[in-house]
């Protein structure tokens, strides 16, 4: 017996207790599903299918054999302008299965009574006819060489609201995934800046602008994240060291000479995507430390640990910069190159995390006597750097906690200190809300409409590409959560394969276009009663007390969503 049922985007398949999801539960999650969309963008939803014998899943048009013998294949068979992708089930934290990469092969093998769901997208183009649209998706049977046998279909019906959304490049959100170069060299095995690794690394920004990613990261000096302490961890292995995009060399008359070719490769490729707002240089400022296992300062009077390579002409040989005059030497080199290009205005020092008040400073101190002109960046989980370096940092981007407990801070500053710009971000913490393989993929939606509702700029992840040994196997890392290193996973053609996470926060983002050109056509009032539909409470002082996140305020039901999507739609169509 075959059984299959229609889900919405934000459903999220879980495998691995009997109770949790049994092939039954599909008699009853129904067979048609309504969606609206503007002009220019995307419906998504999910097919769920199983069968009780031993079977084949196949969204494609190939015959498929299988060396099991004579498999019953199950093909799902969407009509035209339905994208559909099979979606792979991955092992978590509490050792159930959770659906998150979208496969891009056709055809995968399951067992008896393991469900698997279809990711289905529709692209609604800019010249689309608004009105009431309606797509079917078939359920086809065969064994061998049988002829296919129509087991069913789920139906969509989609609204098309007249507005026509904007293209992805002109996003007011300001999205900054940082991006690990060098682990896209380990995994897909190519040498660091060859240009077979620039092919690879164009694959990964093409994902990010379809995002609409903002940043540019820019890693100047070696392991300045120590390789998150990848060297504690002995049960699952990751090699996270990423080094730096400036080759450095001193001359035999003992001149620094940086050659700044693959940086600037980099920056024209992210620029010819879309990418373009901001460079972001880290490791130059709140350089992870351990001195314990071999990372700590290099040169001793160094207020910041940095680790800069140099290849030495005169022994012929690979040394680090162990003075402080030659530190300041190089960070020199890097503000002229930026002057000299008429890139400085977008380049951001930037600091991850910084603990420590009084060595901030000093850091500080040092960076503005080499260069006064320069603008920083710091993604801060310390409540006292808010309000301590409120005139010299240019982005703020706070963690979730500080946000909550500091957004009327936050605010003023916005309305005091033009030309800032602010961003927030979740990582190994909170709980909720996040984009964990755990995490429920509406707490991605209320990021979104929570980033317009309380006048941020942005957000921040840092997590897009930090795969382990063997992300395709098994994403779980160390201390951190599923999913909590990677939005997306490496293909073996040397791509990338999007998740539904990356689909959520794709959502996310538009959701969050749409409230603010809703905002800017009907105020405020208007646009936040809407946005309350989903976020549930007002006082963000609320959502973490006494050490405490609170995990009532987010609503996670996806007609809520979808409602509150029809209605931005709506007005926004009447308004035109």
């Amino acid at each position: 017996m075959i059984r299959y049922a229609i889900a919405p985007d934000t459903f999220k398949l879980v495998y691995g207790d009997y109770d949790r999801f049994h092939p039954e539960m599909l008699d009853g999650m129904g067979k048609e599903l309504a969606l609206c969309a503007g002009r220019n963008m995307t419906a998504c939803f999910q097919v769920l299918v199983v069968s009780d014998e031993p079977w084949a899943l196949n969204v494609g048009k190939a015959l498929w054999l299988s060396q099991k013998g004579p498999v019953q294949t199950v093909r799902v068979a969407a009509g035209q302008g339905v994208k559909v992708n099979i979606e792979e089930m991955h092992e978590d934290d509490d050792r159930f299965f959770r659906a998150d990469a979208l496969l891009t092969q056709d055809v995968t093998e399951q067992p008896a009574n393991y469900t698997r769901a279809v990711f289905c997208e529709i692209d609604v183009p800019s010249s689309a006819q608004p009105g009431e649209k309606e797509y079917e998706v078939s359920i086809y049977s065969q064994r061998m060489f049988e002829d296919e046998e129509k087991v069913g279909s789920v139906k969509v019906r989609l609204e098309v609201l007249p507005y026509v959304l904007h293209n992805t490049r002109d996003n007011k959100f300001h999205l900054d995934l940082w991006q690990h170069l060098s682990n896209l060299a380990r995994k897909h095995e190519v040498p660091l800046w060859s240009d077979a690794h620039f092919r690879v690394i164009e694959r990964y920004v093409a994902s990010m602008a379809d995002l609409g990613q903002k940043a540019v990261t820019l890693v100047v000096t070696e392991g300045p994240w120590g390789g998150q302490s990848c060297f504690n961890e002995y049960r699952m292995a990751a090699n996270l060291f990423e080094y730096s995009i400036v080759p450095l060399t001193r001359t035999k008359e003992g001149k620094l000479q940086a050659n700044f070719s693959p940086m600037q490769k980099y920056i024209d490729l992210c620029a010819r995507y879309g990418i373009k707002d901001e460079l972001s240089l880290y490791g130059l400022m709140n350089v992870w430390c351990k001195p314990e296992r071999g990372f700590g300062k290099i040169a001793a009077d160094d207020p910041d640990a940095l680790r800069v390579r140099v290849f030495d002409e005169e022994s012929g040989t690979y040394q680090f910069l162990r003075k402080e005059e030659e530190l300041e030497e190089y960070i020199g080199l890097l503000t002229d190159y930026f002057r000299k290009t008429g890139q400085l205005d977008r380049v951001r020092i930037a600091a991850d995390e910084p603990a420590d008040v009084e060595k901030y400073r000093r850091s500080l101190e040092r960076m503005k006597k080499i260069a006064p002109d320069l603008k920083y960046k710091a993604a801060i989980n310390h409540a006292e750097f808010i309000e301590e370096f409120g005139e010299d940092i240019c982005d703020f981007v706070p963690y979730s906690a500080h946000l909550f407990t500091h957004l009327d801070v936050l605010q003023n500053y916005r309305r005091t200190m033009k030309g800032k710009r602010f961003l927030w971000y979740v990582c190994c913490g909170p709980e909720w809300p996040n984009t964990f393989l755990r995490s429920d993929l509406c707490e991605t939606l209320w990021i979104g409409v929570f980033t317009s509702l309380c006048r941020m700029d942005g957000f921040l992840r840092w997590n897009y590409t930090v795969f382990n040994d063997n992300p395709r196997k098994d994403i779980r890392y160390g201390i951190f959560a599923a999913g909590d290193t990677n939005f997306v996973y490496p293909s073996a053609d040397g791509g990338v394969l999007l998740t539904l996470r990356y689909k959520a926060l794709r959502r996310a983002i538009r959701l969050y276009e749409l409230c603010e050109e809703y905002r800017a056509k009907f105020g405020d009032e208007k646009a936040d009663g809407l946005i309350r539909t989903v976020v549930l409470k007002d006082d963000t002082k609320a959502y973490y007390k006494d050490g405490h996140y609170k995990s009532d305020v987010v609503n996670l039901n996806a007609e809520a969503y979808e409602m509150l999507q029809k209605e931005l739609l709506t007005g926004l169509s009447s308004a035109e």
